[in-house]
C-alpha cells in the first residue's frame, strides 16, 4: 500500500469514528426525543438503587420521555459506569453513580477501564446517605463501646459485613480500625442488600451499611443501630450516638449519589439534566422517599461534585497506604 493510499485509509477511519461520536447541535438542542437508559451500577436493594427507583417517575416527568432504570452491577460500580463511559455522548445513556464507586474503587482495581478525571462528564450530585454500624437484635453488643471492647480484646475475630471492596462501608471498617487502633475484619458481600440476611443469619457479627437497606429491619426490631457514621446525630435516630462523639473523629462516612455521563456530553444536555435534577429533588414523591429512607438532600453541580470526590480520594489513598504498611 503506497503512502497516499494509507493516508486515505486512515482519513476514512477517522471520519467514521468522528461520525459515530459527534452529536449535532440541533440534536442536542432537541434533547431528549426518546427513551433514556439510566444505569444503576449496583444490585437491587442497596441505597443507590432505592433512591433512583424512587426518583425514576420524577425524572421521566421532567425529561418528558421514559427513563428506564437498569441495574448493571459488578466491580464496585465499574461495570455499570463503564457501559456509560463507552456509549455515544448524546445523553441517552446516563449513570446514577455513588461517590465510593468513583473515588475508592479505583484504589483497589488496578485494571480500571476508565479514568474518573478524564472519561466522565460530572452532571450533578443529588443526595447522600449516612453509613452506620448495626447488629442483629440478639447480638451481645448493645452499644458501640461493647463492640469495640470485644474487638480490642479479640484482634481480627470480629467480622464486619460490607457491600463490597471499594465501597464506603468497606473503607469505614479501615477508618474505624485506624481511629480506634483495632483489627476488625471487613467481609465484602454482594452489595448493600446482601448485608441484611448475613447479619440476621449470624454469618457476620456486625454490618457496616447505609441506613436505607436496614430501615425496615430496625423498625421491626430485628436489627439495632449502634452508631451513626455522620458528622452529627441522625434526625430520625436522635438517641443513637455518632462515632465522632465517642472520640473517633476520623470515622465519618457519608456517601454521595450523583449523575454522570460519558465524556463529551454537549452543554445543552448537561444543562437539561441539571434542571431536571433540581426539579426532581423538589417533587413530593422524591421528598417522601428521602424522608422514608433517611437520605439527605445535597445538590451540587457536576464540577462541585467532582472536586469533592477528588478531595476524598486523596484521604483514602493515604489511609490505604497506612493499611498496607501495617500488613
Amino acid at each position: 500500500m503506497n503512502k497516499m493510499a494509507r493516508v486515505h485509509k486512515y482519513l476514512v477511519l477517522f471520519l467514521l469514528v468522528a461520525g459515530l461520536l459527534w452529536v449535532s447541535p440541533s440534536e442536542a438542542q432537541n434533547y431528549p426525543s426518546r427513551q433514556i437508559q439510566f444505569v444503576v451500577p449496583f444490585p437491587p436493594g442497596g441505597a443507590a438503587d432505592i433512591f433512583w427507583r424512587s426518583a425514576g417517575d420524577a425524572l421521566s416527568k421532567h425529561l418528558g420521555v421514559p427513563v428506564a432504570i437498569v441495574n448493571k452491577p459488578g466491580g464496585g460500580g465499574v461495570v455499570g459506569v463503564s457501559s456509560v463511559v463507552n456509549s455515544k455522548p448524546d445523553g441517552y445513556n446516563i449513570a446514577g453513580a455513588t461517590s465510593d464507586g468513583l473515588n475508592i474503587t479505583p484504589l483497589f482495581n488496578r485494571d480500571m477501564p476508565f479514568d474518573i478525571t478524564k472519561d466522565l462528564t460530572y452532571i450533578a450530585k443529588m443526595t447522600m446517605f449516612i453509613q452506620c454500624i448495626a447488629v442483629r437484635t440478639e447480638s451481645p453488643f448493645k452499644t458501640l463501646d461493647d463492640l469495640l471492647a470485644f474487638a480490642k480484646a479479640n484482634p481480627k475475630k470480629l467480622k464486619a459485613g460490607t457491600p463490597g471492596v471499594g465501597t464506603h462501608p468497606f473503607m469505614a471498617v479501615h477508618m474505624l480500625n485506624d481511629d480506634a487502633k483495632l483489627q476488625i475484619t471487613p467481609v465484602p458481600l454482594a452489595g448493600g442488600g446482601a448485608i441484611v440476611p448475613n447479619v440476621l443469619g449470624g454469618h457476620v457479627d456486625v454490618g457496616f451499611i447505609s441506613i436505607p437497606p436496614i430501615k425496615a429491619q430496625v423498625a421491626a426490631g430485628k436489627m439495632r443501630i449502634l452508631a451513626i457514621l455522620g458528622e452529627k446525630r441522625h434526625p430520625v435516630y436522635p438517641d443513637i450516638p455518632t462515632a465522632v462523639e465517642k472520640g473517633y473523629k476520623k470515622t465519618i462516612v457519608q456517601t454521595g449519589i450523583g449523575i454522570v455521563g460519558p465524556k463529551g456530553l454537549p452543554p445543552a444536555v448537561i444543562k437539561k439534566w441539571q434542571e431536571v435534577a433540581q426539579a426532581t429533588l423538589k417533587e413530593p414523591s422524591t421528598l417522601e422517599a428521602v424522608k422514608k429512607f433517611d437520605f439527605v438532600l445535597d445538590y451540587k453541580t457536576g464540577e462541585e461534585f467532582k472536586k469533592e470526590l477528588l478531595k476524598e480520594m486523596e484521604y483514602f489513598k493515604r489511609l490505604m497506604a497506612q493499611v498496607e504498611a501495617t500488613k
